[in-house]
């Protein structure tokens, strides 16, 4: 019957086959006191203690160590510190024509009371804590206290992580206040009145607004943000990933690398039609040379070869004739 005293006893599970095997294999009403009494939740010093010695050396006590009844009934008659059954399964399952209502259940409580008797009244009784016996287990109820302080104490722990990890993610901007994810423009609608008035309003940038683009944004908002620049990247790519823009486009057969001379008229229409249109010449052409090529005919005003045999030919030199 060795005690812990330094080691908390809610922590302690007491267990001893061999004491089992002398008590005759199996724990019941007659012996559960006494195996409770080998292990270190038992005070030597209590009324089961000195009732249990007394047995031992004087036989008029040895009927109150017989059963459980006598050996409570003589702890009622004295005063101090004890140990009583406070759960019985095989008592709460028992019918009094002796059969059994449910199967017993392998679990017994016993308590550890102060008695102190009083003249002419009831004994005054004081919990001071309880055990549980599971199978040959022994255990000790923690206290409302230590239940109640352990379940702050996990809250607390709690809340404190999370505050520490949610203390860099909230972002401040005058126009929304304190936000964790940056808010996303809402989309207005053009059937209802006054939507240019709203989007008007939605469009003008606030104080603090390109600030707060350029700021790195952090946690959640930072993999958001990826996920779109991925999801846009991967759609321009699947759409125009084959296709190739240039100012002066290539011409010619595959091997030779001639460029196209754009003028600036076709800058500003390839500017107004849109950015495919660079390729596209001022006589609707798509990659046509406006190159001079050493041909027999006279080159043409705006600088293209002209063939000698061609109506454009004939008409120029009969002008000539009839000017001189």
């Amino acid at each position: 019957m060795a005690g812990t005293p330094d080691a908390s006893m809610e922590e302690i599970l007491w267990r001893s086959p061999p004491h089992v095997q002398m008590m005759g294999g199996y724990l019941h009403s007659n012996n559960i006191l006494f195996y409770f009494a080998e292990s270190p939740f038992f005070d030597p010093t209590s009324n089961n203690a000195s009732l249990a010695i007394q047995a031992n050396y004087n036989e008029a006590f040895r009927h109150f160590v017989e059963t459980r009844e006598a050996f409570e009934g003589r702890l009622k008659t004295m005063q101090g510190l004890e140990f009583v059954v406070s759960y019985d399964p095989i008592q709460a399952a028992a019918l009094p024509d002796g059969r059994f209502a449910f199967e017993p259940s392998n679990v017994w409580v016993i308590r550890k009371q102060s008695r102190r008797k009083r003249t002419g009244h009831e004994d005054e009784v004081e919990v001071l804590s309880t055990f549980f016996i599971v199978g040959d287990c022994i255990y000790m109820a923690p206290s409302v206290a230590s239940v109640v302080g352990n379940r702050i104490l996990s809250a607390v722990t709690s809340l404190t992580s999370l505050l520490k990890t949610a203390s860099t993610l909230p972002s401040f901007t005058p126009s929304h206040g304190h936000t964790y994810l940056p808010p996303a423009p809402k989309a207005a609608d053009a059937s209802q009145p006054g939507s240019q008035l709203q989007q008007s309003k939605e469009n003008t940038p606030m104080p603090d607004a390109d600030a707060a683009a350029k700021a790195p944004l952090v946690g959640a908002a930072s993999s958001i943000q990826d996920s779109r620049t991925f999801a846009e990247s991967l759609s321009l790519f699947s759409r125009y990933g084959e296709e190739f823009m240039d100012e002066h486009p290539l011409v010619g057969e595959p091997g030779s690398f001639i460029l196209s001379r754009v003028t600036d008229a076709d800058r500003s229409s390839s500017a107004k039609t849109g950015p495919n249109a660079g390729a596209i010449n001022a006589a609707g052409r798509v990659g046509t040379p406006q190159v001079k090529v050493d041909t027999p005919g006279k080159a043409s005003e705006k600088g293209v070869a002209t063939p000698s045999g061609s109506d454009e030919s004939k008409m120029r030199k009969k002008k000539g004739k009839m000017g001189s």
